[in-house]
């Protein structure tokens, strides 16, 4: 028996660009967007639909048909119908990485057995607390009751269990709770909205009215003292396990997802919170599904390039309708901005 076996550097193997490794298989690869895309050797691919992902924290592929993917190593074994083995041999020599001679009966480290991460002790909000704050008499609903029926903006208030608060003078503030998929509440927003529909400002929240009421709750002894919240997870995230089949659309903001789900209520509305909560560990729960993504027309080319990087996550499709439906000195636009001045001429 051969005594000696080859040793491959998987680590440096798994990272050469997947992108150049198929150039080197001869596939003729078609750009879109952030991504190059390629005919999948998984399945009889008639047009390309393998995505071929090469940042700086990912180099993988994944194919939106079939649905399989993997590493550059099962790339290539799949591509060629090689073994593991060919496949290493053949990287290695390709790319200049060099193996090593190792006995087969060099004693193999026992595995360790993997840490798992101890979870901080989060705080989550009582639901009677919100229950008792769910109410449409807030600035926001009043701005959307003057273009939807009372019993629409009842219905999307009851959803989304959006709340009432008083704080500095305003007995209006409205409240938005960030509820997970299995119905625990992490936070409570609060902002107060311009009411006067003669005023510019109408629907737009007042400059710093922004609040969060789990600190205020614990500095006033409703929650303990020393409570810990988790960061936010997408508003409207509850109403995802409610409604599984629906399509959904994603937004920046609470408001612009209340304001789609009284226009558009087939689609299930949810929201990051803001710009920059565009993130995997935040959209985990759209695993598997069909999102529309609308992002404000600022973040268009943020988010597009973000989404792109996580195209494995959901069939997402990205709208530029913020750009499009812009007036053209106007920076920052979103779905809401749109909505309001659209109902306005009506």
């Amino acid at each position: 028996m051969n005594s000696q076996k080859e040793q491959f550097d998987l680590d440096r193997l798994k990272a050469i660009s997947i992108v150049e490794v198929a150039r080197r298989l001869g596939d003729s690869l078609k750009r879109e967007g952030v991504i190059e895309k390629t005919t999948c050797p998984w399945h009889k691919d008639t047009r390309p639909s393998l995505a071929l992902y090469h940042r700086t924290d990912e180099n993988h592929c994944y194919c939106f048909s079939c649905r399989k993917g993997g590493s550059v190593i099962d790339f290539v074994m799949q591509h060629e119908n090689w073994s593991f083995q060919e496949t290493c041999e053949w990287l290695s020599r390709e790319f200049g990485i060099s193996t090593q001679p190792v006995s087969y009966y060099l004693p193999r480290p026992k595995p360790k057995k993997p840490v798992k991460p101890v979870e901080p002790a989060y705080t989550y909000i009582p639901a009677e607390i919100v229950d008792k704050m769910v109410s449409a008499e807030n600035s926001l609903c009043r701005c959307l009751m003057q273009f939807f029926r009372p019993e629409a903006v009842e219905w999307v208030t009851e959803e989304y269990r959006i709340g009432c608060y008083s704080r500095f003078g305003h007995d209006d503030y409205t409240v938005f709770p960030s509820i997970d998929i299995d119905g625990r509440i992490y936070n409570l927003k609060a902002q107060h909205y311009c009411t006067d529909i003669a005023s510019p400002r109408f629907a737009h929240s007042d400059e710093g009215s922004c609040l969060w009421l789990g600190k205020i709750l614990s500095e006033e002894g409703v929650l303990p003292k020393d409570a810990l919240f988790r960061p936010s997870c997408l508003f409207g995230e509850h109403l995802l396990g409610r409604y599984p089949d629906s399509m959904v659309a994603l937004v920046e903001s609470p408001k612009n997802a209340l304001f789609g789900a009284l226009s558009f209520p087939t689609l299930i509305w949810v929201a990051t919170g803001n710009k920059g909560m565009l993130k995997r560990e935040v959209l985990k729960p759209l695993l598997h599904r069909d999102v529309i993504v609308i992002p404000d027309r600022d973040a268009i080319k943020e988010w597009s390039e973000s989404i792109g990087q996580m195209a494995d996550l959901a069939n997402f499709q990205i709208s530029d309708f913020c750009e499009r439906a812009a007036p053209e000195n106007e920076k920052k636009f979103d779905i809401a901005d749109f909505l309001v001045q659209k109902l306005l001429t009506l």
